[in-house]
């Protein structure tokens, strides 16, 4: 049992304390309550706690960080793109705490075999005669090969929907892509360290998670929510954390709520606040009276949180 922070969760946008059972979450509520429950909770010195990040598209191409690093920067759960080889040495040294939901990489050998689950070019996926009846994630490289993709998954889009096939997109998102992508129905992750139409895509109903190229993934939540097409905080927290676990075919992850995976990061913060991308054309309302939790500010000024071990 935890007390005296604050804790995201929209069962209670107000709560201070958090408990935990045999891996689920068990309470939310006030510090009173919590107390009364267990008095040895302990307390969090006005910390906050959050679920864990997801990166949603990991690719093992012998720079990307290791599973502590991330770990260490506040993800608890990884999408990882490689060679089977690659994502077995990546797993074993995964510290407890942290998932991983590995896809492993097409190749001219294992064309055909039904582990694999993940293309790193799209031309894999434009020269089959018929589409994979698994979960696939592919990556793509270019606007250009995107439309591509995107005529291909057209033509076979209530397939692709049934088996959750993905892409991963390494580049900057063309605004010419934004409304396809939209009616693909098929869900996307890209980098919101580069220029990307975010606003637009969640206007046209794209399902948007987030890769992470920073050191931390708050940075990655202020990258989307900083620049002209910025989205809001709580928008963009979602990107990397529900809508993330929804894209691997678990809606119910990434929420802090009685029965849910006790999936907790603790952290350090300034302060919280509801911050929007543009306050003239707030979403949803700033008042405290909205009942809408805090965020960390995601200011360029303000430091950004620091993860507590709990």
């Amino acid at each position: 049992m935890y007390f005296g922070g604050d804790v995201y969760s929209s069962v209670d946008p107000f709560a201070t304390a958090l408990g935990c059972e045999d891996g689920a979450i068990s309470f939310i509520g006030s510090d009173e309550a919590a107390k009364a429950l267990d008095p040895k909770a302990v307390d969090l010195a006005d910390d906050f706690l959050t679920p864990g990040f997801v990166h949603a598209g990991l690719v093992l191409d012998g720079s990307a960080p290791t599973a502590s690093e991330l770990h260490e920067q506040g993800f608890t759960h990884v999408h990882a793109l490689g060679s089977a080889e690659a994502i077995a040495e990546f797993s074993a040294e995964a510290p407890q705490g942290l998932s991983i939901i590995d896809y492993p990489t097409l190749n001219a050998e294992s064309a055909d075999a039904e582990a694999v689950r993940a293309s790193t070019d799209a031309a894999d996926l434009l020269s089959r005669q018929s589409l994979p009846a698994l979960s696939l994630f592919v990556r793509v490289e270019s606007n250009d090969r995107l439309e591509q993709v995107l005529e291909r998954l057209g033509n076979e889009a209530a397939h692709a929907q049934r088996h959750g096939f993905r892409l991963l997109l390494d580049f900057a998102v063309a605004a010419a892509q934004v409304e396809a992508l939209g009616r693909s129905g098929v869900a996307i992750t890209l980098d919101p360290a580069r220029p990307q139409p975010l606003s637009q895509l969640l206007a046209a109903g794209a399902q948007v998670s987030l890769s992470h190229s920073q050191s931390s993934p708050w940075a990655s939540v202020r990258d989307a929510v900083v620049g002209e097409n910025g989205i809001g905080a709580r928008a963009g927290f979602n990107a990397a954390t529900r809508f993330a676990h929804r894209a691997a075919g678990n809606p119910e992850g990434g929420v802090l709520a009685p029965g849910a995976a006790a999936d907790i990061v603790r952290w350090k913060v300034e302060r919280l606040v509801v911050q929007v991308a543009d306050p003239r054309v707030a979403a949803w309302s700033t008042d405290p009276r909205s009942g809408t939790p805090g965020l960390p500010e995601l200011a360029p000024e303000v430091p950004l949180p620091t993860r507590v071990e709990l």
